[in-house]
């Protein structure tokens, strides 16, 4: 192989590993979600995802979710003004209640019947805060964003520390990414040595 061949391989390859690297830069956009000001960081089962429920004109959320029945399920919604918000207890957990923490509603006295359901109405974009009374300090506090006039924040999509598998990414993509950097490496390697010592002499096709 000639240099000027070489070099042009050398430089398609590099091109089409800078092409795809782009590509899967690309694919790591930024997502809108509600703002809860931090209400939910220590709320179990959020991990700090919204549940996008808008266009459904009613909602369950369980109560008493989790291993240990301390978590509402989903712990955060984002539906549309005047969607039904139906609290299903579970029976797990103990005695539970639902009580509006941004906004004045309550479920009243705290129950663990399985199957006691409470709704809420939100007719106005807001996002509502709340909690279950006895185990709020274990962490069972949710929300409900309501509408789209309310405060968000973007956050980029695949982000944090979780594993491909745990964001719902299938693993293999991430080989094609690190398998491009090493083509690259390895392509800037063989032009350096390439340039350095010229032709090789069972490359070049020899001399008549």
């Amino acid at each position: 192989m000639h240099r000027r061949d070489f070099l042009r391989t050398a430089g398609g390859a590099a091109g089409g590993a800078g092409a795809l690297a782009a590509s899967g830069s690309a694919t790591a956009q930024a997502a809108e979600q509600p703002d809860y000001g931090g209400y939910l960081d220590s709320a179990n089962g959020f991990g700090g995802s919204t549940t996008d429920l808008r266009g459904q004109e009613e909602v369950t959320i369980a109560v008493g979710a989790g291993s240990d029945g301390y978590a509402f399920d989903p712990a955060a919604v984002w539906v549309d003004p005047g969607t039904t918000i139906v609290w299903e207890w579970t029976g797990a957990g103990g005695d539970h209640n639902v009580v509006g923490e941004s906004v004045e509603f309550t479920s009243g006295d705290p129950v663990g019947e399985e199957g006691y359901t409470y709704e809420q109405t939100f007719a106005e974009s807001a996002v509502v805060t709340y909690y279950c009374s006895p185990h709020e300090n274990l962490g069972m506090l949710g929300a409900v964003a309501v509408g789209d006039d309310i405060p968000t924040v973007e956050v980029e999509a695949g982000g944090g520390a979780q594993s491909p598998e745990e964001m719902g990414v299938p693993f293999q993509p991430h080989f094609v990414g690190i398998a491009t950097l090493l083509m690259m490496g390895v392509t800037f390697i063989y032009t350096f040595f390439f340039l350095k010592y010229g032709e090789s002499a069972h490359t070049s096709g020899g001399r008549n």
